[in-house]
């Protein structure tokens, strides 16, 4: 099985490669960043709340920047996106600062199905008033959803390109080359390699078996109240226990196998303290079958 840029995990990678990230950008905010970004920083939320990993965390002094790698279909895509842009600000605003500090917040997910049904490349979402569509909020928040399987001629070349390789792996232009490059790379690498590959394989048996157990259900669920939505609900929530199920698992082979917390997190998406809660529920079930 030959990972590519639509793993989170090799994408994440690939983009803490300031150059690469910056072009990224580039492409689809259609004009140069000229500021430095800072691509290595990742940002959680506190304990007690619900964690995120941002996948590609990007800062410069004009704005903040979150692109994530959505392969799998989400239907709470929209509140998720709403609620990293809201990680994003509480990170900058530090206790008793001005919200005037708070920069630029755009969000980007690179879908590999098309969020909205409309066969559009892409989707910009800002704040307008709804009684006057031309009165806009200007809180300087944005968020973007891109489509891999777009049919509108509604994106520049350069973009297109660029959605066009994730989709279908194929090199048209020098950028691509550089990314089809750097993945080679990071999916060559020792460190990364079995990370990635056990990761991956996992969800991917588990997904095809949350997807058939969820059918299963959803459809029984739906016959028994006379609700055809059973079989949908059922689908959603299987998948969404099964990938977290299945990161557990993943957590615990890669903890016996002497991998880093870091790895870790980066693999799996977790945050530190999900990933420490998971070891410590390990080793309290490791106790207690020895007793």
């Amino acid at each position: 099985m030959e990972l590519t840029i639509r793993n989170h995990m090799i994408f994440s990678l690939v983009m803490r490669r300031e150059n690469l990230a910056r072009k990224c950008l580039e492409r689809i905010l259609g004009k140069k960043i000229r500021k430095h970004i800072e691509t290595e920083k990742t940002e959680e939320i506190a304990a007690g709340t619900h964690g995120i990993r941002l996948d590609v965390y990007c800062e410069n002094e004009e704005a903040v920047y979150n692109i994530e790698m959505q392969a799998y279909q989400m239907e709470d895509l929209p509140k998720r996106s709403r609620y990293y842009q809201d990680v994003m600000d509480m990170t900058l605003l530090e206790k008793g600062k001005s919200y005037d500090v708070l920069k630029k917040n755009i969000v980007i997910f690179i879908c590999t199905y098309d969020p909205f049904g409309q066969g559009r490349h892409i989707y910009t979402f800002e704040n307008c008033c709804l009684e006057d569509p031309e009165i806009w909020l200007k809180d300087e928040s944005t968020k973007i959803f891109l489509n891999t399987k777009g049919m509108k001629n509604d994106i520049p070349k350069p973009l297109k390109l660029f959605l066009d390789y994730i989709e279908t792996g194929k090199t048209t232009d020098e950028y691509t080359a550089e990314l089809d490059k750097a993945v080679g790379e990071v999916r060559n690498d020792e460190k990364w390699r079995e990370p990635i590959m056990t990761l991956e394989m996992l969800i991917n048996d588990r997904l095809h078996a949350a997807v058939k157990e969820a059918r299963s259900e959803g459809l029984a669920e739906g016959r028994t109240e006379g609700r055809a939505e059973g079989l949908v609900e059922g689908k959603a929530e299987g998948l969404t226990e099964g990938r977290f199920d299945e990161k557990k698992k993943t957590v615990i082979r890669m903890l016996n196998a002497g991998i880093t917390e870091d790895m870790i997190q980066v693999a799996t998406g977790l945050t530190s303290e999900e990933v420490d809660l998971i070891r410590k529920e390990y080793q309290e079930k490791e106790t207690l079958s020895k007793m």
